[in-house]
């Protein structure tokens, strides 16, 4: 009989995914569960394979720029609803809950303008409009409903991404989106550190996506130089 070890994960701020690969490797799942890994650029093609993979009775969408508590899926399969997912935040600022309440009008080019969550409880089923993905529970008949409608069952529509036309097929279906607040799943980001030379000083710059520039520090060019 091999004899217990212990595996060692080393990893640096540089490491992105390291986080998750633990968070994976310590999750709890019911005995006999699949994992599915999909690679490539193509996000909508990578949701259809894991669909068409999936084997049971639910399945969790994952990405690997998130972490968790072990217990996490455990939690969510709980509470015995066809769609739940966990609080997760934007990856940006303002880093709001990746949920909505409902559609406030069209923007210029006549897209839905969806209204978030700013608000959330810290307990309970929260019935949302849409939301995003990200650790979303899913059961089979669920699915299986879906089948109906035309095109695959995960595609980008009417300016909407893959996540909200998802969560507009489930409405038309008849289907009831909850957001589990204490349920929580973290967004790793990523920033790109910039030097900027304005009078007569630098400073440093977290650039965080989307054109926000944060500010960390400034110091005098001469000591820079020395």
């Amino acid at each position: 009989m091999t004899r217990p070890g212990t595996i060692g994960v080393l990893s640096s701020d540089l490491a992105r995914y390291a986080d998750f690969s633990v968070a994976l490797m310590h999750c709890q799942t019911p005995p006999g569960s699949k994992l599915i890994w999909t690679k490539g650029a193509d996000v909508v093609g990578n949701m259809n394979r894991m669909y068409r993979g999936m084997e049971g009775d639910w399945l969790w969408i994952m990405g690997d720029d998130h972490v968790f508590d072990s217990d996490l899926l455990l939690r969510l399969l709980e509470h015995d609803v066809d769609v739940v997912v966990p609080h997760c935040l934007k990856r940006m600022p303002p880093y709001d809950p990746v949920v909505y309440s409902g559609e406030a009008g069209e923007d210029h080019a006549g897209h839905p303008v969806y209204v978030g969550n700013t608000d959330m409880p810290k307990a309970g089923l929260v019935p949302v409009h849409a939301c995003g993905s990200a650790g979303m529970l899913v059961r089979r008949h669920v699915f299986e409903a879906l089948e109906k409608l035309p095109g695959e069952m995960f595609r980008s529509h009417g300016g909407l991404n893959e996540d909200l036309t998802f969560c507009a097929d489930l409405r038309e279906a008849g289907f009831q989106i909850y957001c589990d607040p204490s349920a929580l799943l973290g967004h790793i980001a990523l920033v790109s550190v910039w030097p900027e030379f304005r009078d007569g000083a630098w400073q440093i710059q977290l650039d965080l996506g989307n054109g926000v520039m944060m500010p960390v520090q400034r110091y005098l060019r001469e000591e820079v130089l020395a």
